[in-house]
């Protein structure tokens, strides 16, 4: 789907503008360098993946409305759910727990794609084939994964405007 592949492309770009790479690799262990794994992964990360990290979840969207521009040009809006999947273990000298550094990091992620109570969004979407047209917050929450991990998850609706026929 050329719509979902765009807002991807679109996410990363997002994310890569913000702080929030450097927000997460400021509580990598020493000696990992950031270069050498992302910070944010499409459905799953890998296996020495550094915590804390991020694993985003795009699902397949549903077409809410179609148009038509005349006889040759066919659009449709789709919601498009997603979800940011924050995971963070303890961290030795830091007097958070787990929960905490994943609700803070989560803290994080609201401020750039919308959410935080106190806080408009700061990321701007810019899609290259189709339109953004509004990133609606759902819902966060925590999971206790382990003893010392945990999973923040914060979900969204992106609403975007996807030429089908042009």
């Amino acid at each position: 789907m050329i719509g979902k592949a765009d807002l991807i492309t679109a996410i990363n770009a997002v994310w890569d503008a913000s702080t929030l790479n450097a927000s997460f690799q400021a509580l990598w262990a020493a000696g990992v360098v950031g270069s050498d794994f992302p910070v944010l992964h499409d459905q799953e990360a890998s296996p020495d993946q550094p915590y804390p990290y991020v694993v985003m979840e795009i699902s397949t969207g549903s077409t809410t409305d179609r148009m038509s521009g005349g006889a040759s040009s066919i659009r449709e809006i789709r919601d498009v759910p997603c979800k940011f999947n924050i995971y963070a273990q303890d961290i030795a000298g830091d007097v958070r727990s787990s929960k905490q550094i994943a609700a803070d990091l989560a803290e994080e992620v609201m401020k750039v794609f919308g959410g935080h109570p106190t806080q408009s969004p700061t990321g701007s979407m810019e899609l290259t084939n189709s339109n953004h047209l509004i990133t609606s917050y759902q819902d966060d929450y925590g999971i206790l994964i382990d003893t010392d991990k945990y999973q923040w998850i914060v979900s969204y609706v992106f609403k975007v405007d996807v030429p089908v026929a042009v």
